[in-house]
Protein backbone atom coordinates (compact mmCIF):
# COMPACT_ATOMS: atom_id res chain seq x y z
CA UNK A 1 0.00 0.00 0.00
CA UNK A 2 1.77 3.11 -1.11
CA UNK A 3 1.26 6.39 1.07
CA UNK A 4 -0.92 7.86 -1.18
CA UNK A 5 -3.77 5.62 -0.25
CA UNK A 6 -2.54 5.64 3.40
CA UNK A 7 -3.43 9.19 3.35
CA UNK A 8 -6.39 8.83 1.81
CA UNK A 9 -7.63 6.19 4.43
CA UNK A 10 -6.41 8.49 7.49
CA UNK A 11 -8.34 11.19 5.82
CA UNK A 12 -11.77 9.47 5.54
CA UNK A 13 -11.53 7.81 9.04
CA UNK A 14 -11.30 11.36 10.79
CA UNK A 15 -13.66 13.15 8.40
CA UNK A 16 -16.34 10.73 9.00
CA UNK A 17 -17.62 11.16 12.08
CA UNK A 18 -17.69 14.86 10.96
CA UNK A 19 -19.50 14.24 8.07
CA UNK A 20 -21.85 11.90 9.94
CA UNK A 21 -22.87 15.22 11.46
CA UNK A 22 -23.88 16.89 8.44
CA UNK A 23 -27.34 18.41 8.42
CA UNK A 24 -29.64 20.53 6.31
CA UNK A 25 -32.96 21.98 6.89
CA UNK A 26 -35.11 23.88 4.71
CA UNK A 27 -36.89 27.28 5.80
CA UNK A 28 -35.99 26.31 9.69
CA UNK A 29 -38.05 28.23 12.02
CA UNK A 30 -35.28 29.06 14.86
CA UNK A 31 -32.93 31.51 13.11
CA UNK A 32 -29.46 31.46 13.78
CA UNK A 33 -28.97 34.80 14.63
CA UNK A 34 -31.91 36.12 16.95
CA UNK A 35 -33.60 39.05 17.28
CA UNK A 36 -32.37 42.33 19.47
CA UNK A 37 -34.99 42.22 21.91
CA UNK A 38 -34.37 45.66 23.08
CA UNK A 39 -34.12 47.24 19.74
CA UNK A 40 -37.05 49.81 18.22
CA UNK A 41 -36.80 48.21 14.94
CA UNK A 42 -36.11 44.05 15.58
CA UNK A 43 -37.34 41.96 13.49
CA UNK A 44 -39.96 40.71 15.87
CA UNK A 45 -43.84 41.41 16.09
CA UNK A 46 -45.17 43.80 18.65
CA UNK A 47 -47.91 46.09 20.04
CA UNK A 48 -46.36 48.55 22.61
CA UNK A 49 -48.11 51.58 24.38
CA UNK A 50 -45.49 54.60 25.36
CA UNK A 51 -45.85 57.74 27.32
CA UNK A 52 -43.12 60.57 26.39
CA UNK A 53 -41.58 62.44 29.18
CA UNK A 54 -39.77 65.07 27.80
CA UNK A 55 -42.09 68.15 25.94
CA UNK A 56 -39.94 68.37 23.46
CA UNK A 57 -39.81 64.52 22.62
CA UNK A 58 -43.10 64.91 21.18
CA UNK A 59 -43.51 65.31 17.27
CA UNK A 60 -45.75 68.19 16.47
CA UNK A 61 -44.77 69.39 12.87
CA UNK A 62 -43.73 67.69 9.59
CA UNK A 63 -39.83 68.46 8.41
CA UNK A 64 -40.25 69.74 4.94
CA UNK A 65 -38.65 72.94 2.90
CA UNK A 66 -40.84 75.80 2.88
CA UNK A 67 -38.35 78.08 0.26
CA UNK A 68 -35.46 79.15 2.05
CA UNK A 69 -32.31 76.85 2.59
CA UNK A 70 -33.21 75.20 5.77
CA UNK A 71 -35.39 72.26 6.78
CA UNK A 72 -38.33 74.02 9.12
CA UNK A 73 -41.03 71.71 10.62
CA UNK A 74 -44.37 72.40 9.76
CA UNK A 75 -46.93 72.04 12.92
CA UNK A 76 -49.88 70.01 12.12
CA UNK A 77 -50.92 70.23 15.64
CA UNK A 78 -50.79 72.88 18.22
CA UNK A 79 -51.70 70.70 21.76
CA UNK A 80 -50.59 70.92 24.45
CA UNK A 81 -48.26 68.54 26.21
CA UNK A 82 -50.07 67.28 29.14
CA UNK A 83 -52.96 64.68 27.60
CA UNK A 84 -51.22 64.68 24.17
CA UNK A 85 -47.79 62.40 25.05
CA UNK A 86 -49.48 59.10 24.98
CA UNK A 87 -49.16 56.86 21.48
CA UNK A 88 -49.46 53.19 20.17
CA UNK A 89 -46.57 51.60 18.22
CA UNK A 90 -47.24 49.03 16.08
CA UNK A 91 -44.88 46.51 14.25
CA UNK A 92 -45.34 43.50 12.15
CA UNK A 93 -41.95 41.87 11.52
CA UNK A 94 -40.68 38.45 11.28
CA UNK A 95 -37.11 36.82 10.64
CA UNK A 96 -36.83 33.39 8.82
CA UNK A 97 -33.87 31.08 8.26
CA UNK A 98 -34.92 30.17 4.17
CA UNK A 99 -32.10 27.22 4.36
CA UNK A 100 -29.30 25.54 6.74
CA UNK A 101 -26.48 23.57 6.46
CA UNK A 102 -24.46 21.95 9.41
CA UNK A 103 -21.09 20.17 9.79
CA UNK A 104 -20.24 19.47 13.32
CA UNK A 105 -19.14 22.72 15.09
CA UNK A 106 -19.69 24.73 12.24
CA UNK A 107 -23.78 26.01 11.00
CA UNK A 108 -24.53 28.25 8.11
CA UNK A 109 -27.77 30.11 6.76
CA UNK A 110 -29.76 32.05 4.22
CA UNK A 111 -32.07 34.66 5.99
CA UNK A 112 -34.43 37.04 5.55
CA UNK A 113 -36.04 39.68 7.57
CA UNK A 114 -38.39 42.79 7.14
CA UNK A 115 -41.76 44.44 8.50
CA UNK A 116 -43.62 47.30 8.97
CA UNK A 117 -43.73 49.48 11.92
CA UNK A 118 -46.44 52.24 12.22
CA UNK A 119 -47.35 54.71 15.40
CA UNK A 120 -50.58 55.99 16.09
CA UNK A 121 -51.01 58.65 18.80
CA UNK A 122 -53.54 57.85 21.94
CA UNK A 123 -55.67 60.67 21.94
CA UNK A 124 -58.05 62.64 19.91
CA UNK A 125 -58.90 60.68 16.53
CA UNK A 126 -56.00 58.40 16.89
CA UNK A 127 -54.41 59.49 13.79
CA UNK A 128 -51.33 57.91 12.38
CA UNK A 129 -48.13 59.75 12.13
CA UNK A 130 -46.45 57.56 9.46
CA UNK A 131 -44.83 54.01 8.76
CA UNK A 132 -41.81 52.38 7.96
CA UNK A 133 -40.93 49.61 6.27
CA UNK A 134 -37.42 47.73 6.68
CA UNK A 135 -35.86 44.88 5.37
CA UNK A 136 -32.80 42.87 4.99
CA UNK A 137 -31.10 39.75 3.52
CA UNK A 138 -28.00 37.72 3.76
CA UNK A 139 -26.50 34.73 5.51
CA UNK A 140 -25.29 33.80 9.39
CA UNK A 141 -22.75 31.51 10.54
CA UNK A 142 -22.72 30.38 13.60
CA UNK A 143 -19.98 28.36 15.56
CA UNK A 144 -19.95 25.91 18.09
CA UNK A 145 -23.79 27.16 19.09
CA UNK A 146 -22.12 30.32 21.16
CA UNK A 147 -20.59 32.94 18.19
CA UNK A 148 -23.13 33.94 15.36
CA UNK A 149 -21.59 36.06 12.01
CA UNK A 150 -23.60 37.95 9.71
CA UNK A 151 -23.60 39.82 6.93
CA UNK A 152 -25.84 41.43 4.55
CA UNK A 153 -28.11 44.21 3.56
CA UNK A 154 -30.55 46.08 5.16
CA UNK A 155 -33.14 48.44 4.05
CA UNK A 156 -34.84 51.73 6.24
CA UNK A 157 -37.70 53.76 4.31
CA UNK A 158 -39.43 56.35 6.40
CA UNK A 159 -43.27 57.64 5.17
CA UNK A 160 -45.23 60.34 6.95
CA UNK A 161 -49.05 59.62 7.64
CA UNK A 162 -52.14 60.55 5.46
CA UNK A 163 -53.81 61.96 8.67
CA UNK A 164 -50.63 63.80 9.49
CA UNK A 165 -50.61 65.79 6.43
CA UNK A 166 -53.77 66.53 6.22
CA UNK A 167 -54.05 67.75 9.68
CA UNK A 168 -50.89 69.95 8.71
CA UNK A 169 -52.19 71.70 5.53
CA UNK A 170 -55.43 71.95 7.29
CA UNK A 171 -53.75 73.69 10.43
CA UNK A 172 -50.73 75.51 8.43
CA UNK A 173 -52.60 76.47 5.30
CA UNK A 174 -49.48 75.24 3.90
CA UNK A 175 -49.78 73.99 0.08
CA UNK A 176 -48.25 70.87 -0.87
CA UNK A 177 -47.34 71.79 -4.01
CA UNK A 178 -44.70 74.61 -2.46
CA UNK A 179 -43.43 72.33 -0.02
CA UNK A 180 -40.56 69.60 0.06
CA UNK A 181 -41.48 66.79 2.46
CA UNK A 182 -38.31 65.75 4.04
CA UNK A 183 -37.72 61.77 5.01
CA UNK A 184 -35.42 59.24 6.02
CA UNK A 185 -34.32 56.54 3.59
CA UNK A 186 -31.37 54.08 3.89
CA UNK A 187 -31.41 52.18 0.88
CA UNK A 188 -29.45 48.61 1.30
CA UNK A 189 -27.28 49.58 3.44
CA UNK A 190 -24.25 46.81 4.34
CA UNK A 191 -24.63 45.38 7.59
CA UNK A 192 -22.67 43.09 9.92
CA UNK A 193 -23.44 41.82 12.86
CA UNK A 194 -21.87 40.35 15.77
CA UNK A 195 -23.41 37.75 18.40
CA UNK A 196 -21.74 36.08 21.78
CA UNK A 197 -23.92 33.86 24.10
CA UNK A 198 -21.53 32.18 26.55
CA UNK A 199 -24.44 30.19 27.80
CA UNK A 200 -28.40 29.91 27.17
CA UNK A 201 -29.18 33.03 29.36
CA UNK A 202 -26.50 35.92 28.15
CA UNK A 203 -25.52 37.13 25.10
CA UNK A 204 -23.65 40.15 23.81
CA UNK A 205 -24.14 41.73 20.66
CA UNK A 206 -22.77 44.16 18.49
CA UNK A 207 -23.85 45.30 14.83
CA UNK A 208 -22.58 48.16 12.08
CA UNK A 209 -24.56 49.54 9.21
CA UNK A 210 -22.61 51.33 6.25
CA UNK A 211 -24.82 53.04 3.31
CA UNK A 212 -23.10 51.51 0.10
CA UNK A 213 -21.20 54.19 -1.82
CA UNK A 214 -24.29 53.92 -4.40
CA UNK A 215 -27.59 54.35 -3.03
CA UNK A 216 -30.81 56.20 -2.24
CA UNK A 217 -30.11 57.90 1.15
CA UNK A 218 -32.38 60.75 2.82
CA UNK A 219 -32.53 63.69 3.74
CA UNK A 220 -29.93 65.34 1.59
CA UNK A 221 -27.90 66.66 5.28
CA UNK A 222 -27.49 63.23 5.42
CA UNK A 223 -25.71 62.05 2.66
CA UNK A 224 -22.01 61.36 2.44
CA UNK A 225 -20.11 63.30 -0.78
CA UNK A 226 -18.72 60.61 -1.68
CA UNK A 227 -21.83 58.46 -2.54
CA UNK A 228 -23.27 58.37 -6.19
CA UNK A 229 -26.84 57.70 -7.49
CA UNK A 230 -27.94 54.35 -8.15
CA UNK A 231 -27.57 53.56 -12.18
CA UNK A 232 -26.01 56.69 -13.07
CA UNK A 233 -22.31 57.03 -11.35
CA UNK A 234 -21.68 60.04 -12.27
CA UNK A 235 -24.46 61.64 -10.10
CA UNK A 236 -23.03 62.81 -7.06
CA UNK A 237 -26.06 61.27 -5.24
CA UNK A 238 -25.63 64.38 -1.83
CA UNK A 239 -26.12 67.04 -5.00
CA UNK A 240 -29.13 65.14 -6.34
CA UNK A 241 -31.39 64.59 -2.84
CA UNK A 242 -30.31 68.21 -1.90
CA UNK A 243 -31.55 69.00 -5.10
CA UNK A 244 -34.78 67.56 -4.91
CA UNK A 245 -35.26 68.74 -1.70
CA UNK A 246 -34.83 72.49 -2.86
CA UNK A 247 -31.81 73.10 -0.74
CA UNK A 248 -27.68 73.45 -1.39
CA UNK A 249 -24.82 72.77 0.50
CA UNK A 250 -22.47 75.32 0.92
CA UNK A 251 -19.81 73.47 3.17
CA UNK A 252 -17.83 69.68 1.72
CA UNK A 253 -18.15 67.09 4.28
CA UNK A 254 -14.89 64.80 4.56
CA UNK A 255 -14.54 61.13 3.54
CA UNK A 256 -14.92 60.21 7.27
CA UNK A 257 -18.31 61.13 7.11
CA UNK A 258 -20.30 57.59 5.55
CA UNK A 259 -23.27 58.00 7.75
CA UNK A 260 -22.46 54.86 9.84
CA UNK A 261 -24.94 53.46 12.73
CA UNK A 262 -23.19 51.22 15.06
CA UNK A 263 -25.08 48.80 17.40
CA UNK A 264 -24.64 47.21 20.77
CA UNK A 265 -26.21 45.69 23.83
CA UNK A 266 -27.05 42.63 26.36
CA UNK A 267 -29.90 40.34 26.97
CA UNK A 268 -29.78 38.29 31.11
CA UNK A 269 -32.33 35.68 31.08
CA UNK A 270 -33.10 34.32 34.86
CA UNK A 271 -35.16 30.89 34.30
CA UNK A 272 -38.34 30.73 36.37
CA UNK A 273 -39.00 26.80 36.88
CA UNK A 274 -41.43 25.59 33.98
CA UNK A 275 -42.56 29.30 33.04
CA UNK A 276 -39.95 30.78 31.47
CA UNK A 277 -37.84 32.92 31.99
CA UNK A 278 -36.97 36.71 33.57
CA UNK A 279 -35.36 38.66 30.90
CA UNK A 280 -33.07 42.18 31.49
CA UNK A 281 -32.05 43.58 27.76
CA UNK A 282 -29.76 47.16 27.15
CA UNK A 283 -29.44 48.34 23.71
CA UNK A 284 -27.67 51.31 22.30
CA UNK A 285 -27.16 53.09 19.16
CA UNK A 286 -24.67 55.73 17.60
CA UNK A 287 -25.79 57.39 14.85
CA UNK A 288 -22.77 59.30 12.58
CA UNK A 289 -25.36 61.61 11.27
CA UNK A 290 -26.30 63.41 14.26
CA UNK A 291 -22.84 65.64 13.63
CA UNK A 292 -24.98 67.46 10.83
CA UNK A 293 -27.41 68.49 13.57
CA UNK A 294 -30.04 67.29 10.81
CA UNK A 295 -29.71 70.28 9.04
CA UNK A 296 -28.54 71.96 6.11
CA UNK A 297 -24.90 73.34 6.66
CA UNK A 298 -25.04 71.89 10.30
CA UNK A 299 -22.22 69.47 9.45
CA UNK A 300 -19.17 69.93 12.05
CA UNK A 301 -16.75 67.01 12.25
CA UNK A 302 -16.35 68.15 15.76
CA UNK A 303 -19.99 67.48 16.56
CA UNK A 304 -20.51 64.57 18.30
CA UNK A 305 -22.50 61.33 16.77
CA UNK A 306 -25.83 61.01 18.33
CA UNK A 307 -26.17 58.34 21.26
CA UNK A 308 -29.67 56.47 21.81
CA UNK A 309 -30.83 53.93 24.06
CA UNK A 310 -33.21 51.75 25.34
CA UNK A 311 -32.87 49.68 28.50
CA UNK A 312 -35.93 47.77 30.51
CA UNK A 313 -37.20 43.49 30.95
CA UNK A 314 -39.54 41.63 31.91
CA UNK A 315 -40.87 37.85 31.27
CA UNK A 316 -40.22 35.87 28.53
CA UNK A 317 -42.95 32.56 28.53
CA UNK A 318 -41.61 29.43 26.98
CA UNK A 319 -41.18 28.11 23.54
CA UNK A 320 -44.97 28.33 22.31
CA UNK A 321 -46.69 27.60 18.76
CA UNK A 322 -43.94 27.11 15.84
CA UNK A 323 -41.36 27.94 18.50
CA UNK A 324 -42.19 31.67 18.76
CA UNK A 325 -41.65 33.52 22.14
CA UNK A 326 -44.07 35.29 24.06
CA UNK A 327 -42.69 38.82 26.30
CA UNK A 328 -44.45 41.03 28.76
CA UNK A 329 -41.75 43.94 28.30
CA UNK A 330 -41.16 47.59 29.72
CA UNK A 331 -38.54 49.52 28.51
CA UNK A 332 -37.05 53.06 28.91
CA UNK A 333 -35.99 54.98 25.69
CA UNK A 334 -34.10 58.07 25.53
CA UNK A 335 -33.57 58.86 21.47
CA UNK A 336 -35.05 58.65 18.26
CA UNK A 337 -38.85 58.66 17.98
CA UNK A 338 -39.86 55.06 16.54
CA UNK A 339 -40.01 56.54 13.54
CA UNK A 340 -38.06 57.10 11.13
CA UNK A 341 -39.41 60.67 9.71
CA UNK A 342 -39.00 61.61 12.90
CA UNK A 343 -35.01 61.28 13.43
CA UNK A 344 -34.46 64.98 14.25
CA UNK A 345 -36.94 64.47 17.46
CA UNK A 346 -35.40 63.01 20.78
CA UNK A 347 -37.80 61.60 22.59
CA UNK A 348 -37.52 59.97 26.44
CA UNK A 349 -40.25 57.93 26.76
CA UNK A 350 -41.68 54.59 29.15
CA UNK A 351 -42.84 51.65 26.69
CA UNK A 352 -44.99 48.98 27.97
CA UNK A 353 -45.70 46.18 25.76
CA UNK A 354 -46.06 42.66 24.21
CA UNK A 355 -43.95 40.57 21.46
CA UNK A 356 -43.86 37.47 19.50
CA UNK A 357 -40.25 36.50 18.10
CA UNK A 358 -38.19 33.42 17.96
Amino acid sequence: MNIKKILIIILTLCLSPLWASFTFNLAPIDPLFREFMADPYSNSTSFRSFTIQNESGVPRGILAVDGYNEYVEIPFENESFEGHNAFYQLKSAANIGLVRFGLGFFQLEGFLNGGINTVFQNYGGTDTLGFDGFYGAGATIRLFNKVAIQGGFHHFSGHWGDETIDSMVSLSEKSLSDLHLVEYTRGNSWIGSLSIEPNENIRFYASAELPQSSAWIRPGAHVPFHTTKPGDSNQNQHENITGQEGVTTSITYPSSYKAWRIQAGSELRIPILSLGSLFLATDVQFHQDGQTMHQIDGYNEQNPWEVAFSVGGGVELNTGLLNRKFRLEIYYHDGRFPLLNYFYTRSQYIVFGLAISG
